[in-house]
């Protein structure tokens, strides 16, 4: 078994990866975020690739040049203990299954994880799974099919007689369980777009009577621009849990 360490963050490295050794043994492969490099180079640990916006290609390659084995996939920006590696060793089990950890959404989160997987249906005719990719156990038969396609497919829901799944319900673990999507500078058109819809309303509303087309029109032109900013926040939360 081989332990794919995700360098996103060195808060409490060396400890992280005590950790992690104690319970995995030495095969650790660090993937270090770019900017990171040069502190990470300090704790004298060395780097088997290095990622920017591209984690998933970057692992994919690693695990071509690598001999085919299960794999552990662990981020640094966990913020794991003893308790949930030991847990998590006991659902591996017999190592025939993905083992994935679930983190705990609320209300609000359920409803908009609805939105984002009719998005991705809509897109790879899959939903994605909802588990956290910041810890995941992989055995060797699934990471080969992965290799065929793409690495980050490994998120998408598979059948239930092939997944071990850890829920998890303390709050703070939940916080790092789960993916930020951050900033996309896509964002701004939807914005930009409603700016231009409100000035021709404005124009509009000016030099004609208002009527009912031209309410329904304007009406119709917001839905839209919705839409839109919706897709382009799906878009943007996919990526991040995907891609980078």
């Amino acid at each position: 078994m081989k332990v794919v360490f995700v360098v996103d963050s060195v808060e409490e490295l060396n400890n992280k990866i005590s950790i992690i050794k104690n319970h995995f043994g030495d095969n650790l492969h660090f993937v270090v975020k770019g900017n990171l490099v040069p502190l990470f180079t300090t704790f004298n640990l060395p780097i088997s690739a290095v990622y920017v916006n591209n984690l998933a290609e970057v692992v994919h390659a690693l695990l071509l040049r690598l001999e085919s084995d299960d794999v552990v996939m662990c981020y640094a920006s966990l913020n794991f203990n003893n308790k949930l590696i030991d847990d998590f060793i006991k659902k591996i089990g017999n190592k025939d299954k993905v083992v994935n950890v679930m983190p705990h959404y609320n209300a609000w989160e359920k409803m908009c994880n609805g939105a984002y997987n009719l998005y991705v249906r809509s897109m790879f005719k899959a939903n994605d799974s909802m588990v956290s990719p910041k810890l995941q156990f992989l055995p060797a038969v699934f990471v080969n099919e992965l290799l065929i396609s793409h690495f980050g497919n490994k998120l998408f829901e598979i059948g239930a007689e092939h997944v071990s799944t850890l829920y998890v319900e303390d709050k703070a673990l939940n916080k790092s369980l789960k993916v930020k999507s951050g900033f996309n500078k896509n964002g701004l058109i939807p914005i930009i777009v409603a700016l231009f819809i409100t000035l021709a309303l404005v124009m509009c509303l000016a030099f004609f009577k208002p009527h009912f087309l031209l309410i329904i029109m304007f009406v119709c032109l917001y839905l839209a621009d919705i839409i839109l900013a919706i897709t382009y926040q799906c878009k943007t939360y996919f990526d991040a849990r995907f891609l980078k």
